[in-house]
């Protein structure tokens, strides 16, 4: 079976990997306790078996030795003299063995019950002993099993805490996928919540890991979202506003021919021509702003004179004294024709703000150069100054035509700014462009003391 959920794969793997150590774990623990043990036997058996031959050759009466050495270390004790024959044993019931000594040393016990046969062949600890022989040391009858017991024992209580541990490593696991997984789970519904339209949804974030870190993000791309969705509502409202005051301008004036209010004559066809001129610039706006969101607006590049773009974009501007101060030597290179439709757009909006005057400066940098378009006036207020730039933002809430257009020409300036590699800013109270690329001032013609335009390089003017 397959199983879809990564929690429970990554728990499935978790247990895998906790059963795989403590399984190897226990049977590393188990035989290094065997090996122990034995080695706990042997050096134990050892010692009681230097004990009891001590005991045996300290005890005149063997027959007592013997007694003693079994009640005090439980060894069965047979004695052989040198043809081979039992002399003397311990407890009573060897008798019914039959003992023949093999090559190796050991012993063989064979006895005949009315169970069968039974033969034992042991090899015994032995030392010769003076004046009775060699005795024999045989394992106590008792304790025979109590090794294997052991082991037993140590088997079963490894599994069980091998089990135990297990349990307790899983439950750790499984806690820590819970709290790591509970916000990732609050990240998906947030995010089918977003994709079924509720652009309000954001996920709690708590701590500061990456976990965190991602609920984060997701609550800003969710921000950006619904403010982007406002903003195509507020940008359809906009441009139904926009487009309704020249045509509802130009309805009524047809239905006031119609019912012969008013006259078909030339100031008729102005004011039809001037909201017709009105519509024709918004869409004009539109598609230049659609056409550089989707990167089709091409830029016809060459080295144009600063000067001749400043005076070109002041043509056709009225309102306040407009002066400017620029090297004619100072040229840059990009689209003149877009460059101009730029300073023209920030000339109309500082005349909205100017008191009698405004003036348009530019600067030659290292790596580029910037134009300043500065008024008299009391500037963007400082709520407003930070969106002005959006498309359809105005700082004037009436949309009065008085103080202003459709709220585009700042937005248009920024997109053409943006495609010639620049950026624009409003630094109160002007506003300054910084274009980057090949800038330069030609030489000034010093034999005959001529000046190109201010007092040479750099700022020109005061804005």
């Amino acid at each position: 079976m397959i199983i879809r959920s990564l929690r429970w794969r990554l728990v499935v793997a978790m247990a895998l990997i906790i059963a795989a150590v403590a399984t190897a774990a226990g049977v590393f623990s188990s035989l290094t306790v065997k090996k122990q043990f034995e080695r706990y036997l042997t050096t134990k058996k050892n010692e009681d078996a230097r004990a009891a031959f001590a005991i045996i050759r300290s005890t005149p009466d063997l027959d007592e030795a013997l007694k003693r050495v079994h009640g005090r270390f439980g060894f069965r004790t047979l004695v052989l003299d040198g043809a081979g024959r039992v002399t003397h044993r311990y407890p009573p019931e060897l008798a019914s063995f039959r003992v023949r000594v093999l090559q190796d040393g050991g012993l063989e016990l064979i006895r005949t019950s009315a169970g069968g046969y039974e033969a034992l062949r042991i090899r015994g600890m032995s030392r010769p002993v003076p004046g009775a022989g060699t005795v024999h040391l045989l394992p106590p009858s008792d304790r025979a099993g109590a090794p294997r017991t052991f082991r037993l024992s140590v088997d079963r209580w490894l599994v069980i805490g091998m089990g135990i541990a297990a349990l307790l490593a899983l439950l750790v696991v499984l806690t820590f996928f819970r709290r790591v997984f509970r916000p990732v789970e609050a990240l998906t519904a947030g995010a089918r919540a977003l994709a079924g339209g509720r652009l309000e949804t954001r996920v709690d974030v708590r701590g500061n890991d990456e976990v965190a870190e991602l609920g984060r993000a997701f609550n800003g791309m969710a921000e950006a979202l619904e403010r982007n969705e406002r903003a195509r509502r507020n940008m359809v409202s906009d441009v139904a506003h926009e487009l309704r005051t020249p045509l509802t301008s130009i309805r009524v004036q047809i239905e006031a021919v119609q019912d012969g209010v008013i006259e078909a004559d030339a100031k008729f066809l102005a004011s039809i021509e001037e909201d017709a001129a009105t519509l024709s610039r918004l869409v004009d706006d539109l598609q230049q702003l659609s056409l550089a969101d989707a990167g089709e607006l091409r830029l016809e590049m060459a080295d144009v004179a600063v000067a001749e773009l400043v005076e070109r974009a002041m043509s056709g501007v009225e309102g306040v004294a407009i002066t400017s101060s620029v090297d004619p030597s100072l040229t840059v290179r990009g689209d003149a024709r877009r460059l101009v439709q730029v300073i023209r757009n920030l000339l109309v909006n500082a005349v909205a703000y100017a008191e009698s005057s405004i003036v348009v400066t530019a600067c030659a940098l290292p790596d580029g150069m910037e134009i300043r378009v500065a008024d008299d006036g009391p500037g963007v207020p400082e709520e407003h100054a930070t969106r002005i730039f959006d498309r359809f933002y105005r700082a004037d809430p009436s949309r009065s035509r008085s103080t202003g257009g459709a709220g585009l020409g700042l937005a248009i300036a920024k997109q053409l700014v943006e495609l010639h590699g620049g950026t624009i800013r409003y630094e109160r109270p002007a506003f300054v462009v910084r274009l980057l690329g090949s800038c330069h001032l030609e030489p000034q013609d010093f034999a005959t003391g001529e000046k190109h335009g201010g007092e040479g390089p750099g700022w020109m003017g005061v804005g």
